[in-house]
């Protein structure tokens, strides 16, 4: 039986083109509900959802990262920065590639070229 309050309903669970978790600290665990719940609100969970990573969030040097980075796959990594002082962007972002490279056993210029692919795709809808 359903609660008065929780009535089922025939309405379509609508979300935006494109899902994106910024600052993704999530377990492991927790991955699979989200693209979950994502299909469910009619996003394809390998085109249409990504997760941002920042090297400048004490959560990128997690021991739980590469792992959590590995689940997820490159195909729908965002690399972030954080920091404050954008004379510092580029050595970030090397940081982060270079961390996304290590997490995923890949080559930095592949980590590289992949995660610029997803951002063609999620920001400006480009194929690649």
């Amino acid at each position: 039986k359903q609660s008065a309050k929780r009535k089922k309903t025939t309405k379509e669970l609508l979300l935006p083109p494109k899902m994106y978790f910024h600052a993704f600290s999530g377990k492991a665990g927790v991955l699979p509900s989200l693209l979950a719940a994502c299909a469910k609100g009619n996003l394809d969970p390998d085109s249409d959802v990504y997760f941002g990573f920042a090297p400048a969030i004490s959560t990128f040097q997690a021991p739980k990262t590469p792992a959590i980075m590995k689940q997820i796959g490159l195909h729908r990594l965002l690399l972030e920065t954080d920091i404050e002082d954008a004379s510092c962007a580029w050595e970030d972002l090397i940081r982060g590639v270079e961390g996304v490279a290590d997490a995923l056993d890949l080559d930095v210029n592949d980590a590289a070229e992949g995660m610029f692919d997803n951002a063609e795709r999620f920001y400006f809808g480009r194929a690649v």
